[in-house]
């Protein structure tokens, strides 16, 4: 899959008005065009979603994560969605007021409930996953998906490493206590 890199030079344009050469390496990340387009997908779906179904981002995500699993603790779909608990548990307030979601005892710890679609949960879910597809189909079309999702499971295991060893000098994945270097990796000097 060829990617192109973008064109970070506007032609014409005054020396004031271009970016500096860090800030236009920096465009060129993959952390920085992976952000860019997480942003495009999130006020897409806002646009669709939000208007079509009456369900924001995070409640979005909240109802495909119980659509298909059975009741889930807030703890766990905070972990599945990716989201602040705190976040999580506010969206969940509103879903329940409009009869989307149900709370529940947890059967083995009283400070935890779990939390379930209703039926009306289960209809809406029903009623938007077609454009959700259709969403997606779109933005694979053209590319080969397994090899998109290969590289987005690669980069999304690495992120995770990054999360929990954010020491960005100390060793990585593979790395010893040798400043990083993958063991035997000889020590070059200049």
């Amino acid at each position: 899959m060829a990617i192109r890199r973008p064109n970070l030079t506007r032609r014409n344009a005054p020396a004031s008005e271009l970016p500096d050469r860090e800030s236009q390496a920096m465009d060129g990340f993959v952390t920085v065009r992976i952000v860019q387009l997480a942003e495009i997908i999130s006020r897409g779906a806002s646009q669709v979603f939000e208007q079509r179904f009456g369900v924001k981002n995070t409640e979005l995500r909240i109802l495909v994560q119980l659509g298909g699993a059975p009741p889930l603790a807030v703890n766990e779909l905070a972990r599945r969605t990716r989201v602040d608990k705190g976040w999580i548990s506010r969206s969940l307030l509103g879903l329940e007021k409009r009869g989307l979601v149900q709370r529940m005892a947890h059967p083995t710890d009283t400070r935890a409930s779990l939390v379930s679609l209703t039926p009306a949960g289960v209809a809406l879910v029903a009623r938007f996953a077609p454009v959700a597809k259709a969403r997606n189909q779109r933005l694979l079309e053209g590319l080969d998906e397994a090899e998109v999702y290969r590289l987005l499971d690669g980069l999304l295991a690495r992120a995770e490493d990054i999360l929990t060893n954010p020491d960005l000098m100390g060793p990585g994945p593979g790395a010893s206590a040798t400043n990083g270097r993958p063991p035997g990796a000889s020590r070059r000097r200049p």
